[in-house]
């Protein structure tokens, strides 16, 4: 048990059918049977662990089955391949008698079962290799190793000195071959076999598939070795080691020197290229945004000398406006302002602070004349219910008496999503009365959608893992508290996806900093979504657990007035009969089985030609591929289906290689994990190892850079230079 809760989420719900593969772990079909007392408990189908009826007849014992789907089972099989033969020690003595021998006791002796006698004796393998590995070498010039008996080291030496590597003749095969040099050192075994009088490479007539190249591991201590062997990763046209040494026409001293030329170590070079080539083609107020993303992305080493470094491309315009004494600190307060969505500072970051007059820096964020007018238009686009709506929230913002609601929940249709209008339209409505609003959204997506708008995590700083006393990690003195102080309305768009947790510990924050006991502080919020889309995901969670996981299940929910629509402002006509099916369906009007209409499944034969076949990528714009998608149920199925477009794409393939790390000061952490193995993985939310660009190729954002830009998690974006 854990926080009352069974660990392996103890009872499971009924199902009528099996789900393979969900992060790992299967999800069982399980029946809604009678229960069947057993003692004082009522036992279902809910409490049976995974078994095999076969197994338990067969060893008359509790034997749990489970489908084995981490690595960390390989590691368990592969030590029983290599771990010896079972031990055992045996002791005969009298009854009654006591002989206590403490050295007999640590005696080990062999110990063979009958059934370990029959495998023996009938010659059965012990174990089998599907592939073959062949050991590469990794050594310094002149520094290979040398085997050799004693009083014959010079001859050993000699013949050392003649003989060559598979390293070495890897370099010579480079020379010799046109087609090697596309071939990294860790790939030759697959295409060429290690001659083994000549040590020579020479290529493969047959097989090949099922060859692996491996170089051994080296420990960061052996500092240059270790620098080599990261470099011949990912090298593959060097003829000498002085090939290997050189980066970008530059010939290094050291191999770990190469290492960070090429990019393979941390360091703030990338960053300092990065700044450089934006600095060609983009403004200051876009060099300015990228420096606020490196530094709350990238993991600079060294802030204040990047800002030294680029000081004149970040503040030229307002050098020009101001002068050369005041415009890098006019830079440094916009800078400083785009930090704050990063939760980052200036003085956080050490860099030189602003030196400003406060009525400079207190400026308002926005136009109140702008936010008039954009108010007006909105006007003109939403119906009486909607405008009636923003009516009611501006009597609640403005309105000090004690029974008027200051929380409200606004649900919105799942087909009709164009009622974010109606959110943007209240925050124009406030802020043109020179007020603030905080919009927020639980997802980057939702935010894109909001002005201004902002995830919810990184304006309320709520913790990534959530338990019942979470608290948002916001100090009461900062500009992010005063911020929240000042502002007359939150909006929060999304609100089903988000945990009661985190609701609970905005709570707590806004009662913390305003010292008033009422639900929020007393700030008018305003939630939005529909209960029938995605509720807030619980890993491996139940559907018990999901369901009490979102806001209508808490006594919180009871402090919300509901606003609702009746009419629609997206669907013509023709397809209001499409979102009636919908709504249906979310609320469980259309029975266990749904039959999707003939629409959502057309006969494609090659959906990538049918998509893309009229666009020429050169010169794509984000209109033409406005509405066209492949959607997948899974990640290895999307890359498969990417890497295809990419072949579609006409244009050089340029790759791009990660350089993958453990995030740990431990050296055992480091030498458990080789790097090409880090290169192997693919996590949820990073992208590839290699990652394959053109020119017109579309690509997605990964990260939450910028969602008041648009920029964030699923943004598509075209690639128009590399």
């Amino acid at each position: 048990m854990r926080d009352g809760q069974c660990c392996k989420s103890f009872p499971k719900q009924f199902r009528d059918d099996t789900e393979e593969n969900v992060n790992g772990y299967p999800i069982y079909r399980r029946r809604a049977t009678e229960p069947v007392q057993v003692g004082k408990y009522s036992i279902d189908n809910r409490w049976v662990v995974p078994y095999n009826p076969w197994l338990l007849k067969k060893f008359n014992a509790h034997i749990n089955v489970e489908v084995c789907a981490s690595v960390k089972s390989v590691k368990y099989l592969y030590k029983y391949v290599y771990k010896g033969h079972d031990a055992a020690s045996v002791k005969i003595q009298k009854e009654g008698a006591l002989n206590h021998d403490e050295i007999l006791s640590f005696d080990e002796g062999r110990y063979v079962s009958a059934l370990v006698s029959m495998w023996r004796l009938n010659e059965f393998n012990l174990s089998h290799k599907s592939h073959t590995v062949v050991r590469l070498a990794v050594h310094l010039p002149q520094q290979q190793p040398i085997v050799y008996q004693d009083g014959q080291e010079a001859e050993a030496i000699q013949r050392a000195a003649l003989r060559k590597t598979t390293l070495t003749s890897w370099f010579e095969l480079n020379k010799n071959d046109p087609s090697a040099p596309n071939i990294s050192y860790s790939d030759i075994p697959q295409y060429y076999v290690s001659d083994k009088s000549t040590t020579n490479w020479k290529k493969r007539q047959r097989g090949g598939q099922n060859v692996i190249g491996r170089l051994p591991v080296v420990s960061i201590l052996d500092t240059e070795r270790y620098y080599l062997r990261r470099l011949l990763l990912r090298k593959s046209e060097d003829i000498s080691f002085d090939d290997i040494l050189t980066v970008n026409g530059l010939r290094c001293i050291t191999f770990q020197q190469a290492c960070q030329e090429y990019g393979l170590l941390r360091g703030d070079q990338q960053w300092h290229d990065a700044l450089n080539e934006a600095a060609q083609f983009q403004s200051p107020r876009q060099l300015r945004m990228l420096f606020a993303m490196i530094c709350g992305f990238g993991e600079v080493e060294d802030v204040p000398d990047l800002w030294v470094q680029h000081q004149v491309s970040l503040c030229e315009h307002f050098v020009h406006r101001y002068s050369e004494q005041t415009g890098p600190h006019y830079a440094l307060a916009d800078i400083e302002e785009l930090l704050t969505s990063y939760n980052l500072s200036l003085q956080k970051l050490h860099s030189p602070t602003v030196d400003l007059p406060a009525s400079v820096l207190e400026r308002a964020n926005f136009d109140v004349v702008e936010e008039q007018s954009k108010a007006n238009s909105y006007t003109m686009q939403l119906n009486s219910e909607q405008r009636n709506v923003v009516e009611i929230l501006l009597s609640a913002v403005y309105n000090n008496a004690v029974d008027t609601p200051k929380c409200y929940f606004f649900r919105w249709s799942c087909w009709d999503r164009k009622n974010f209008c109606l959110f943007n339209f209240a925050s124009h409505k406030i802020r043109g009365r020179g007020d603030d609003v905080i919009p927020v959204a639980s997802t980057g997506i939702a935010a894109t959608l909001l002005i201004g708008g902002r995830t919810a995590h990184s304006v309320f700083k709520t913790p990534i893992d959530l338990n019942a006393t979470s608290t948002c990690n916001l100090k009461p003195n900062t500009k992010e508290a005063a911020m929240l102080l000042k502002t007359k309305l939150i909006v929060w768009d999304e609100a089903p996806m988000t945990h009661v947790q985190a609701f609970l510990a905005v709570d707590r924050l806004l009662q913390d900093l305003t010292k008033f006991k009422e639900p929020f502080g007393g700030k008018v919020i305003l939630l939005g979504g529909d209960f029938r889309q995605v509720l807030p995901v619980i890993l491996r969670g139940s559907r018990t657990l999901t369901v009490a996981s979102f806001l209508k299940k808490h006594a919180l929910w009871l402090k919300f007035h509901k606003l609702y629509l009746t009419k629609n402002m997206r669907a013509l006509e023709s397809k209001r009969d499409f979102g009636a099916w919908l709504l249906d369906i979310g609320e469980k009007k259309s029975g266990s089985t749904i039959q999707l209409p003939l629409q959502c499944y057309p006969s494609i034969q090659d959906p990538i030609h049918q998509l893309y076949s009229d666009i020429v990528f050169s010169s794509v714009t984000p209109q033409e591929l406005k509405g066209r998608a492949v959607l997948t149920v899974n990640n290895e199925r999307s890359m498969e289906i990417n890497n295809k477009v990419l072949e579609f794409t006409p244009g050089n393939e340029t790759v791009y290689k990660a350089v993958d790390m453990i995030m740990s000061e431990d050296l055992q952490d480091q030498l458990t994990f080789p790097e090409e193995y880090l290169n192997s993985l693919t996590p949820t939310g990073l992208p590839p190892y290699e990652l394959k660009l053109k020119i017109g190729c579309i690509i997605m954002l990964l990260r939450n850079l910028a969602p008041s830009k648009a920029l964030c998690n699923g943004t598509r974006l075209i690639i128009t230079k590399v």
